[in-house]
């Protein structure tokens, strides 16, 4: 076909606003994409046009936020040209670039990509090192900290040169001391892997000019999401062709709490002179209703580029704003709601339920099991962030890594193999003072005058452990993984009542690892482990899978279904009042602003129905607090909208409650370790809802215990437990 034909085709049935921004030639372009307006289509056009105006697959770089988005550019750029060209996320692109030139800073290439969990846990020992009071210095808020900072691109030095008194000079001072532990343990954390490669880029010019060669054009999507050092990567990939397409959408950006700046887009002709701004205004995606309500609620944005977005849909079924006496009744009625349209013949999975906290999801729960509905959490305890799966990735992460610390400390004694919390002691401190890793003191056992026979046995045993697993070393990821589970006893050894679901987890785990060695034959353990660790919440919800996905807001992101959900719009929950009240946002407008676009983002995820709910009472963390209807609500049109009252079903839904809360309160809580005091204050334990945390401090009240656990994924939480509440893993 000649090349005239050919990209006639590609562009065929677009509007003039798209072709527009995929036939744009070279300089800087922005594509201000409103909601359902056909972004993924123009950026995957816009690749399949380049191609067909000749530019080689390996000129062209595209990076987006999710693997999943990024698998799904692909594969439309491959079905449209048959060629494949490098399409990945931010955090991906930068970790492949530092396997190849991270010696460059004297750094490792082996190094391990540690998730928030480890990082916390290296934060944790800093605090215990510097002997001070966690519940001044609050590890969790140290990370915050040491994020922001990071999103800053300031490092320990600019913190201290900052610090205004001792308590910001300690701060400053614990992220100095979380660093050195970082390079001890051979680890970057997720910033490190764009701060590295920028500091790959300042110090090495040679290296930034062989990728500014490579890349011929660089497209970027959610350009609105980027924070600053992503700004900087793209700058630095793009500044000698000065091709880059920026796509994005200002009224879509939800994550300033982890760095995001809108300025990266409001700005971009001041950033990249002469650039050329395409604004795409149709949506495809919802009706008339959905669209005009939405528009109405972000219209009070003072922060953005105003577009008028249009449909040619119908107006469609109206928005449904129902209100409830309680969270259960709520969990009931969308319940019904959803049976109503699987009726209806709505697939279960175009039917989806949004909430502001990953906490809103258990009377949901509840109610879909009553009425036996498929369902799925997409972002409860992350796949990858469960016990099982995290303790296998520790036992392979050492091979590839034997400095890493953290990993050694997680599996040094799981499952148990005598080694108490007594002898890591030792063996930290005759780590310290020889200045080696925990695994090379467990090398030398023997010679370590602390450590009784016994104990030495132990530790040299669990050295010879990894030396036995060294050696598979060349086998594939699954094969791998397959004999560390038998080598180490790990399945045998866990606790009768959880033995079948560890067994479940790690057989998927197994097929994830299947799945990988077939997608990439040459990428080994190391690539294995660092695409394990770079995947998200929504990277793991099976969209195929027949089931209703439960999801928060900021999961649901890029994503759209027939029917939409959104629960708990509540003062306080949505707009967040943890979210008015964090420092990442100057003021409190533009965290109000936020949580707007956080609202808008919800609703234009609906292609035609669109349910939105609060209560007058919810139930949050063991406790009912009234709760009044969120100001976003007000800000919804009269037209197009219908409002339910309370449906006064309380006390029919008091049963429910009973069982929900039952439930809850004999659910138990696992030690996983804590030596011969099962509550103390450090002890790492398992709960099957929270996930795995950390206790804080522990009270009697009779012959209950109120525990205070810091939970990874939830933060801290109050369980009051009896003593039959309580297991050893």
């Amino acid at each position: 076909m000649p090349k005239r034909s050919r990209l006639d085709q590609i562009t065929a049935d677009l509007t003039d606003a798209q072709r527009e921004a995929v036939c744009y030639g070279e300089g800087p372009l922005l594509v201000l994409a409103g909601a359902g307006s056909g972004k993924t289509r123009v950026i995957t056009r816009r690749i399949a046009y380049l191609l067909g105006c000749g530019v080689a697959p390996d000129r062209i770089i595209a990076v987006t936020f999710t693997n999943k988005a990024a698998d799904e550019m692909r594969r439309r750029v491959e079905a449209l040209v048959g060629k494949d060209v490098y399409v990945s996320t931010f955090h991906s692109f930068c970790a492949r670039l530092l396997r190849r030139e991270i010696g460059r800073l004297g750094r490792d290439a082996s190094f391990t990509i540690y998730d928030r969990a480890d990082s916390l846990r290296v934060v944790r020992r800093v605090v215990r090192e510097m002997e001070l009071d966690p519940a001044t210095y609050s590890p969790r808020a140290l990370l915050d900290f040491i994020g922001l900072r990071k999103d800053r691109v300031e490092g320990p030095r600019e913190c201290r040169q900052r610090a205004l008194g001792i308590e910001e000079q300690t701060w400053a001072d614990v992220y100095q001391r979380y660093e050195e532990q970082l390079a001890s343990n051979n680890a970057l954390d997720f910033d490190d892997l764009l701060l590295r490669t920028l500091e790959v880029f300042r110090e090495s010019p040679g290296a930034l000019q062989h990728y500014q060669d490579a890349y011929l054009h660089v497209l970027v999507d959610e350009y609105q999401d980027t924070n600053l050092p992503q700004h900087l990567i793209a700058r630095a990939l793009q500044g000698k062709h000065r091709n880059i397409t920026a796509v994005g959408d200002p009224d879509q950006t939800i994550y300033t709490w982890r760095g995001a700046r809108l300025e990266n887009l409001m700005e971009f002709e001041q950033d990249f002179p002469g650039a050329h701004v395409v604004t795409l205004k149709r949506n495809y995606r919802s009706s008339a209703n959905i669209l005009r309500a939405a528009s109405a609620c972000i219209s009070h944005n003072v922060f953005r580029r105003p577009k008028e977005l249009h449909t040619e849909r119908d107006e469609g079924e109206p928005i449904v704003v129902a209100q409830f006496a309680d969270s259960f009744a709520e969990g009931r009625w969308v319940a019904e709601m959803v049976q109503e349209l699987m009726q209806d013949r709505v697939a279960p999975r175009e039917i989806a339920v949004f909430y502001r906290t990953k906490n809103q999801s258990l009377p949901l729960e509840d109610a879909f099991a009553s009425l036996d509905l498929p369902h799925q959490v997409v972002d409860s305890v992350g796949f990858f962030e469960r016990r099982q799966v995290k303790d296998l990735r520790s036992y392979l992460q050492l091979l590839i890594n034997p400095r890493d610390d953290v990993a050694c400390l997680r599996v040094i004694n799981t499952p148990p193999r005598g080694i108490g919390a007594r002898t890591v002691e030792k063996l930290q401190a005759a780590a310290v003072q020889r200045g080696t890793s925990l695994l090379e003191a467990m090398r030398d056992a023997e010679q370590i005058e602390a450590l009784g026979p016994r104990a030495a046995r132990a530790a040299r045993g669990f050295y010879e452990l990894h030396a036995r697993l060294s050696a598979l070393r060349a086998r594939s990821a699954k094969k791998l993984l397959s004999r560390a589970i038998e080598l180490t006893g790990y399945l045998e050894r866990q606790p009768a009542d959880e033995r079948e679901d560890a067994e479940e987890l790690l057989d998927m785990f197994m097929d994830y690892a299947g799945q990988y060695d077939k997608r990439s034959p040459e990428g080994g353990l190391m690539g294995f482990l660092e695409q394990s660790a770079l995947v998200s919440d929504v990277d793991g919800w099976n969209d195929q899978a027949g089931a209703v996905p439960f999801m928060t807001l900021h999961s649901a992101k890029g994503l759209e279904f027939d029917a939409v959900f959104i629960v708990g719009v509540e003062r306080g929950m949505l707009p967040h009042q943890r979210a008015m009240q964090e420092h990442v946002h100057d003021t409190d407008r533009a965290a109000l602003e936020e949580e707007r676009r956080l609202f808008y983002v919800g609703m234009t995820r609906a292609r035609h129905r669109l349910f939105i709910s609060h209560a007058r009472k919810r139930t949050l963390r063991g406790r009912q607090e009234q709760a009044e209807p969120s100001p976003f609500l007000e800000e919804l049109p009269a037209e197009g909208v219908e409002r339910l009252g309370a449906s006064g079903r309380a006390a029919a839904s008091f049963g429910r409650e009973m069982d929900y809360v039952l439930k809850q309160k004999k659910l138990s809580l696992r030690i996983l370790d804590g030596g011969a005091n099962r509550l103390a204050a450090g002890a790492r334990v398992s709960h099957p809802v929270y996930g795995e945390g950390t206790i804080l401090e522990t009270m009697r009240m009779g012959s209950r215990h109120v525990v205070r656990v810091d939970f990874a994924a939830h933060g801290p939480m109050v369980l009051v437990l009896a003593a039959a509440d309580v297991g050893r893993a």
